[in-house]
């Protein structure tokens, strides 16, 4: 699935997609989901940044939605 990065600086070609918490991020930046282009270990970019895990889980979700409903993209 394609998404457009929360920045609008990046349009990645996701297979794998995660929430994460980030260390020494500030205050607007605790977690941030991030995506993959491979089934590997490594990730290939941050694609939104979150101030708590309630946010990125609900965006999350939102993107998990979109996907079962055939989108072949993603804004953030």
């Amino acid at each position: 699935m394609l998404i457009f990065s929360r920045d609008r600086k990046k349009v990645q070609d996701c297979v794998s997609i995660a929430v994460q918490k980030v260390f020494g991020g500030g205050k607007e930046q605790k977690y941030a989901i991030i995506g993959s282009s491979g089934f590997g270990t490594t990730y290939d970019g941050v694609l939104a940044y979150y101030a708590d895990e309630k946010t990125a889980m609900d965006e999350l979700e939102k993107l998990f939605a979109a996907f079962e409903g055939g989108a072949a993209s993603y804004r953030m």
